[in-house]
C-alpha cells in the first residue's frame, strides 16, 4: 500500500479526544484537524472493448489522523463522467472525502471501469453494470479488512456524482434477478459480465452488507419500480432542475437515443415517499449537470444538508426514562432506560438530590427536598454519535411524619396525633387491638401492663412509623380486715397490683411489706388507730384507716411449773404437763397466720423440721388462762 499524509492545516494537531462525557460533536462538525489517505488495490477486472487487457482498480482510503474509534461509518464515493471519462480523485472529490473524515467518517473513493460505445444502447447499459459490479467488489474488498480499515460493516453510506449514484441505486435496490439483458452479452459485446459479486475479487463471501443511506448528487435510477417497500434505505438527493445531462425528472442522458430512459431524482424521491422510505430533496434551482465545478457554494450545499441528514441516522434513538412520577422526599428512586449493547449513558439531575448508584443505563437518586425535580440523559453509543438529551420530571412531595402524644389515667389513655403530611394513620394499641381513627381519643385496656403502640401515618407515596412503650395500671386497692385473739392482732388487705405495704399499728409500731397480711402484738389493751397505705408500680397510692379494740384476758400467767416446754431450736418443741388436764396449743407466725393447731394431756411434740426460720408464738390455754411464750426456729 502507498500511504499519503494529508495535512489539511499548516499545524499539526492532534486528533479529537472524546472527554469523559457524553458530549461528541463527531458527525456533526469538524472536528479533526488531519486527515491521513491510504491507497489499495481492491481488485482486477477486464474493462469495455475486445482486446482490452485486465485493469487493476484502486482506492483512496480517507480517515481521520489519530482517530482510535475502531469502528467507524463508511462512506463509499464513486465518481460520475457518463461511464466514459473521470477517475477516483478528480475536482472535488478529495475536498469531500477530506471534509467528512475530518466530521469522523472512514471515506473511500474507488475506481470503476469506464467505456463504452456511444453508438451502442447495449454498450451504454453494459458499462453502466461495469460500474455496479465494481462498486460492489470495492465494497467487499473493505469489508473483508474491515478491522483493518476501522470501520462499521454495518453503517456504509454510498455517494458519487452522476454515473456514480447510478451505481449506488443499483447496488441498494437492486439483486441479480434484476440484471439487464444486455449483461448476458451481446452482439457486438457477446462476453458475459457475470454476477454482481463475480467481478473484481472473491472477498466477502460474494456479497455486500445492506446499504444504510445513499447521498444522490444528480443520479438516477433505471427503473423506479426497482425500489420495493421494506427496503429501508433514506435517500438524500440533491440535482438541479436545470440539469440536461441526467435528466431531473425524466429522459435520456445527454438527451441522447443511445442510452436508456431513465428516472431522476425527483421520481425516485416520489417513490420513495409513497413507500414510506425516509428521503429528502433539494432542488438546486437554476443549476445544470455537475454544478460544483463552476459553483464551489453547491459544495456547502451538500455538505451543510448531507451532515445533518446522516447524523440523525447514525445518532442512538434514546429509548423513554422509566421513574416514578411522585415520591416523597429522603425516598431513593430509580431511574432506567433501555440499554443498548456499547453506549454510555451521562446522568444529571436538577434539584436538591444526590446521585447513589450509577448503573450507566439506570441510576439511584435520593431526592433530599420537595419541589419538581428533573433527571436527564445522554446517550453516546458505540461509534460515537451523541443522542439527544432525554428528560423525566419528578414531583417530590413531602414525607410523612409519625408521631403522637399520650395522657396515662390508670387503665385508660387518651391519644394525640401529631403527625405532618399524612392522610392515613394505623394505629396498633399492642394489645391485639386497632383502629384508624386520627385521634383515638380514649382507650380503654383491660389489665396493667407495658404495652408497646405504634402508629403509622402514610400519605399515597410514604409511610412511617412511630412506637412508643408505656406502663399502664390501676390504683391498688387499701381495705383492712382483721382477726383479734387476745392482744395478737392478724390484718388483711385485699392481693391487687401492689408492690408494697405500709402498715401502721398505732402503738408506735410499723411495718413496710410486700405481703398483703401481718401479724402485731400489742402490749396492752385499749383503742388503736391502724393505718394502711398501699401502692402499685407506677406510684400510684390508696390509704385505709380503722380503729380497733384490744382487750387482754384477764388473767395471763407465765409458764406454770406444771408446764414444761422443750424446745432445741431446729428440730422440735416438746411439751409436758403434770396435772393431767386437757390442753390447747396454737402456733402462729410473724404475720399472724396460724401454723398449728392441737389439744394434748401430757405431753406434746411439735416437730419444727418443716417450719422456716424465724419467730413462732405459742398460745397455750386450758380454757381458764392464756399462756404466751415467742420461739426461735434457726
Amino acid at each position: 500500500m502507498k500511504r499519503i499524509s494529508l495535512l489539511v492545516f499548516s499545524v499539526l494537531v492532534s486528533g479529537y479526544i472524546i472527554a469523559q462525557s457524553c458530549t461528541s460533536l463527531r458527525y456533526q462538525d469538524t472536528i479533526f484537524h488531519n486527515v491521513t489517505v491510504t491507497t489499495s488495490k481492491f481488485g482486477t477486472a477486464t474493462p469495455q472493448g475486445l482486446l482490452a487487457q485486465p485493469q487493476d482498480l484502486y482506492l483512496d482510503f480517507y480517515e481521520p489522523t489519530g482517530d482510535t474509534l475502531s469502528k467507524r461509518p463508511l462512506i463509499v464515493f464513486q465518481f460520475g463522467g457518463g461511464f466514459t471519462i473521470g477517475w477516483r480523485s478528480q475536482p472535488n472529490i478529495p475536498g469531500f472525502c477530506n471534509y467528512f473524515a475530518k466530521c469522523g467518517y472512514a471515506v473511500a473513493s474507488i475506481d470503476y471501469r469506464i467505456g463504452l460505445n456511444p453508438l451502442d444502447t447495449n454498450s451504454t447499459i453494459r458499462a453502466y453494470y461495469r460500474g455496479v459490479q465494481d462498486e460492489r467488489s470495492a465494497i467487499r474488498y473493505l469489508c473483508q479488512r474491515a478491522p483493518q480499515f476501522k470501520f462499521d460493516t454495518s453503517i456504509i453510506i454510498l455517494t458519487g456524482t452522476s454515473a456514480g449514484c447510478f451505481c449506488a441505486f443499483a447496488n441498494t435496490f437492486t439483486t441479480n434477478a434484476d440484471r439487464p439483458v444486455s449483461s448476458f452479452g451481446s452482439f457486438l459485446e457477446p462476453d458475459d459480465l457475470g454476477c454482481y459479486d463475480c467481478s473484481g475479487n472473491n472477498d466477502f463471501n460474494h456479497h455486500i452488507p445492506h446499504i444504510k443511506a445513499i447521498v444522490n448528487q444528480w443520479g438516477a435510477i433505471m427503473d423506479t419500480s426497482f425500489i420495493e417497500a421494506g427496503e429501508n434505505t433514506p435517500v438524500i438527493s440533491f440535482h438541479g432542475d436545470q440539469d440536461i445531462l441526467v435528466p431531473y425528472v425524466y429522459g435520456y442522458p445527454f438527451q441522447l437515443p443511445v442510452f436508456p430512459p431513465v428516472y431522476g431524482s425527483v421520481p425516485i424521491h416520489q417513490r420513495l415517499t409513497n413507500l414510506g422510505i425516509l428521503n429528502v430533496l433539494h432542488p438546486l434551482v437554476g443549476y445544470g449537470h455537475e454544478p460544483e465545478l463552476l459553483a464551489p457554494q453547491v459544495d456547502d450545499t451538500v455538505y451543510n444538508y448531507t451532515r445533518p441528514f446522516l447524523f440523525n441516522l447514525l445518532k442512538p434513538v434514546t429509548s423513554d426514562i422509566t421513574a416514578d412520577t411522585m415520591v416523597c422526599a429522603g425516598t431513593t428512586v430509580n431511574y432506567s432506560l433501555i440499554n443498548t449493547t456499547g453506549s454510555k449513558y451521562c446522568w444529571s439531575i436538577t434539584g436538591n438530590g444526590t446521585i447513589v448508584s450509577d448503573l450507566n443505563n439506570s441510576i439511584a437518586v435520593r431526592w433530599n427536598d420537595t419541589g419538581t425535580v428533573s433527571v436527564s440523559v445522554k446517550e453516546l453509543n458505540y461509534i460515537l454519535a451523541e443522542g439527544e438529551v432525554k428528560s423525566f420530571q419528578t414531583k417530590v412531595i413531602a414525607h410523612a411524619q409519625s408521631n403522637f402524644s399520650f395522657v396515662v389515667n390508670e387503665l385508660q389513655v387518651s391519644f394525640t396525633n401529631l403527625s405532618a403530611n399524612a392522610g392515613n394513620y394505623q394505629w396498633s394499641f399492642g394489645d391485639g387491638t386497632f383502629s384508624t381513627d386520627i385521634n383515638p381519643l380514649l382507650k380503654n385496656y383491660l389489665s396493667g401492663g407495658t404495652y408497646e403502640v405504634t402508629l403509622t401515618a402514610a400519605n399515597n407515596f410514604c409511610a412511617d412509623t412511630f412506637s412508643y412503650s408505656f406502663v399502664i395500671d390501676s390504683c391498688p386497692v387499701a381495705d383492712i380486715t382483721y382477726q383479734l385473739n387476745s392482744h395478737n392482732a392478724f390484718f388483711y388487705s385485699p392481693l391487687t397490683n401492689t408492690v408494697s405495704y405500709y402498715w401502721n399499728f398505732g402503738d408506735g409500731d410499723s411495718a413496710s411489706v410486700h405481703s398483703p397480711n401481718v401479724f402485731h402484738q400489742y402490749p396492752a389493751g385499749g383503742e388503736y388507730l391502724i393505718t394502711l397505705v398501699v401502692e402499685n408500680q407506677l406510684g400510684c397510692k390508696e390509704i385505709d384507716t380503722l380503729t380497733i379494740q384490744i382487750a387482754f384476758p384477764t388473767t395471763i400467767n407465765e409458764i406454770p411449773d406444771k408446764l414444761t416446754i422443750n424446745y432445741d431450736g431446729y428440730s422440735f418443741c416438746r411439751l409436758y404437763s403434770s396435772d393431767l388436764k386437757p390442753y390447747h396449743l396454737l402456733v402462729f407466725d410473724v404475720t399472724g397466720r396460724e401454723i398449728f393447731n392441737n389439744l394434748f394431756i401430757a405431753d406434746l411434740e411439735v416437730n419444727l423440721s418443716h417450719f422456716q426460720r424465724g419467730i413462732y408464738l405459742l398460745k397455750l390455754t386450758d380454757g381458764e388462762s392464756i399462756w404466751l411464750k415467742k420461739i426461735v426456729k434457726f
